[in-house]
């Protein structure tokens, strides 16, 4: 199977205008533009002309319906061009365009449902509270899963298409999409590879809501937890 070209590459983006052109300008070193779908999830600065500017598919969403909604748009637009794989690249520089060989070169099993960027903890920029919140959502999230998960907070991952639909991952969602959907595939009997990326960190901030999505995040859990 060649993954290079049978992978799409989606990248959701919300008021992204500074830097998103610099991002994209980094992967057409790596992958042809008719390959790429930014998803400007109800961005009001003028991102979705920075995509266009560089000539690469723009899909929007009117109003912000958050990241797993977006990530779902890519991966339907990727199934109309044909393709059986998406990865999806946060926006913000935070993943290294290069790192894209890891997951066309990884081991794939015929059940692997998911290949998720691992980002190196110990010894990495990564700083100590995220290393903390890293490795207890990765634990929480592999015992719901009964699978290893590598790394539950990173969203540079590469995800097999027809999995998608036939795990019934969620149309909506926002941040806590992300943890759902390595659940769902792994109690829909798909395995989780891993690929080895690199650990970024720019200035470029998030657009989590520390509050308003870690409740979002636990509300998740405990539903999963009782409907086990």
């Amino acid at each position: 199977m060649d993954l290079r070209a049978d992978s799409g590459v989606i990248i959701p983006a919300y008021n992204a205008a500074p830097f998103i052109a610099e991002t994209l300008v980094s992967l057409l070193r790596h992958v042809a533009k008719d390959r790429i779908a930014v998803i400007d999830d109800g961005s009001i600065d003028g991102t979705a002309a920075c995509v266009e500017s560089l000539g690469v598919a723009c899909l929007r969403h009117e109003r912000n319906q958050g990241k797993g909604s977006a990530l779902m748009t890519g991966f339907a637009w990727a199934r109309e061009k044909g393709r059986q794989w998406a990865v999806t690249m946060d926006c913000d520089g935070q993943h290294s365009a290069a790192d894209l060989a890891a997951f066309w070169n990884a081991p794939l099993r015929p059940d692997t449902g998911a290949v998720i960027g691992r980002r190196r903890r110990s010894g990495s920029p990564m700083p100590p509270h995220r290393r903390w919140s890293n490795a207890l959502t990765t634990w929480m999230i592999s015992r719901l899963a009964h699978r290893n998960v590598h790394d539950a907070q990173s969203g540079f991952r590469m995800y097999r298409l027809d999995a998608v639909e036939k795990a019934r991952l969620p149309r909506h969602g926002r941040f806590e999409w992300e943890s759902q959907a390595l659940v769902l595939l792994g109690r829909g009997g798909y395995s989780l590879a891993a690929a080895d990326i690199s650990t970024l960190y720019t200035g470029n901030g998030s657009h989590m809501r520390l509050f308003a999505d870690s409740l979002r995040f636990l509300r998740m859990y405990w539903r999963l937890v009782w409907t086990h």
